[in-house]
């Protein structure tokens, strides 16, 4: 019998067993029931598996079985990308729960992370507001949403800034463009709280899993998107309270290793190449001199170097997503 859902919520884990609880209950307890949510866990070390197994027993209030979960255990951590992609393109379609019918959005959300009672109920009202008409009319690719730290103190993320040369900053304040009292467009939308429709994603191929192990992938995301003329939006009714960084410490070594490789590379697969020039090379160099910290340094040498290695791999998959985005394209047309 085909399960009632018509949402695809995926948490892909890492040694997150201080916070994956919290996530999980968080979504129970929503006033919005046709999901099914699959867990991806990336090799975990720590008790992440053992916690996520005692609420499937029916430990408490959340109610989870086989009709509306599934938990997958990874041997090896394949990364954030590659994580959400196996769920889709695998789990998904090839696995006994094949025969889920009607699954028409596809959210992501970070395991550090608790959503309010109503925030996925809003999450997809916004998504099925896809087209806008009028002066200024943006239409929807992405939905995320407002993200407090844990305590609710202060805005984490109300939507991500990206600079000429790919430094990315969280908007603490709404709004941002084509802005409206439900919503407003920016230039991505945090991969921590992440909503789209489900052919969206499967049109676009899903996630570069080049962006390894995270960071960056949502944004490719969104560019690939606007140039279909569909926006990443911020739901002002769609509320998140995040523990940041529960995988990789925030500004730590192996954060900024991470961080600069991806960057550099989703600007070289992304921007043209007289903009890279014009654009990210001036804004890269001031960076550098005004704002790059000490402990920056050899991540960034680092990041430049691999991207020199990989510069005609990434060029070909420049061109591979050019080709895929005309085949997009032409399907929103039909």
């Amino acid at each position: 019998m085909a399960i009632k859902a018509e949402t695809f919520i995926v948490i892909v884990t890492y040694n997150s067993s201080d916070f994956i609880e919290n996530c999980i209950r968080s979504i129970c307890d929503s006033d919005y029931k046709k999901w099914f949510l699959a867990v991806i866990d990336n090799n975990s070390t720590d008790g992440t598996v053992k916690k996520i197994q005692e609420l499937k027993t029916g430990n408490g209030s959340c109610s989870l079985d086989d009709s509306n979960f599934r938990l997958i255990k990874l041997s090896k951590n394949i990364g954030f990308a590659a994580g959400v992609n196996y769920s889709v393109f695998n789990l998904l379609n090839k696995t006994a729960i094949a025969d889920i019918s009607g699954i028409e959005y596809l959210i992501l959300i970070n395991p550090d992370l608790v959503i309010e009672k109503t925030s996925l109920s809003n999450l997809i009202r916004a998504l099925q507001k896809q087209n806008e008409k009028g002066p200024g009319a943006c239409n929807t690719g992405t939905v995320g949403g407002i993200i407090y730290d844990y305590d609710r103190k202060q805005i984490q993320n109300a939507g991500g800034l990206l600079g000429d040369n790919f430094v990315t900053l969280h908007r603490k304040n709404p709004p941002g463009q084509c802005h409206t009292k439900e919503s407003y467009v920016v230039d991505y939308a945090s991969g921590a709280l992440l909503g789209m429709k489900m052919e969206y994603f499967k049109g676009l191929g899903g996630f570069d899993c080049g962006y390894r192990p995270l960071y960056f992938e949502e944004l490719d995301f969104c560019l690939k998107l606007k140039k279909a003329s569909l926006f990443p939006k911020i739901a002002t009714d769609v509320i998140a309270r995040h523990f940041e960084g529960a995988s990789v410490k925030k500004f730590s070594n192996s954060f900024y290793k991470h961080y600069h490789k991806n960057r550099i590379r989703c600007a070289i697969i992304n921007i043209a190449f007289i903009d890279f020039f014009k654009k990210f090379i001036p804004a890269e160099i001031k960076w550098l001199k005004t704002s790059a910290t000490a402990d920056q340094k050899w991540p960034i040498l680092k990041a430049y170097f691999l991207n020199f290695v990989f510069f005609l791999y990434n060029l070909a998959v420049r061109a591979k997503n050019r080709k895929i985005l005309s085949n997009f394209k032409m399907s929103l047309n039909d």
